[in-house]
């Protein structure tokens, strides 16, 4: 190998090696998108937690079940990004004759926070209002928003009492 070729074999091995870079990958525990967290309260004892009986959500003018039925007193759920409003149908007693349905609306400002290459965006949501709409048969008596703000999931931001 004469020195033209040695100079040019270093040359490339510089420049290959100087053209990789580690891959992005996202670190596990990076915070994401929250998710809407609701709790049930009694109305008679508004300070103890509630159980709903087969509750079933699913999205407005969607078939696909989000969540149940099951028996639960909280709910995580996800907001849309790409809409200033999500709607669900919270079904209570799923399944069976006394079943019932609300339809709940969420409206808010997405704020999309750069976080970093690897991980892209996550949105907060900000502004959170609700609105349950009326009928001859809510089972949903009332709610409380207690965060307007929805940036992480580890505690809840609305009470519904039923």
């Amino acid at each position: 190998m004469n020195r033209f070729q040695k100079w040019l074999f270093l040359a490339g091995f510089i420049f290959l090696t100087l053209g990789c870079q580690r891959d992005d990958i996202c670190p596990e525990g990076t915070e994401t998108t929250s998710l809407l967290v609701i709790e049930f309260y009694d109305p008679l004892d508004p300070t103890r937690l509630k159980a709903v009986s087969n509750l079933m959500v699913r999205a407005s003018g969607k078939e696909e079940i989000l969540m149940g039925p099951t028996t639960v007193n909280t709910v995580s759920l996800p907001l849309r990004t790409d809409e200033n409003f999500t709607e669900y149908i919270f079904t209570i007693n799923s399944g069976s004759e006394e079943e019932n349905a609300d339809t709940v609306t969420f409206t808010y400002s997405p704020d999309l926070e750069y976080l970093n290459r690897a991980c892209g965006y996550k949105v907060n949501y900000n502004s959170l209002d609700v609105a349950i709409h009326e009928d001859e048969n809510n089972w949903i008596l009332s709610e409380t928003i207690i965060q307007e703000s929805v940036e992480n999931e580890t505690e809840a931001h609305i009470y519904f009492t039923h």
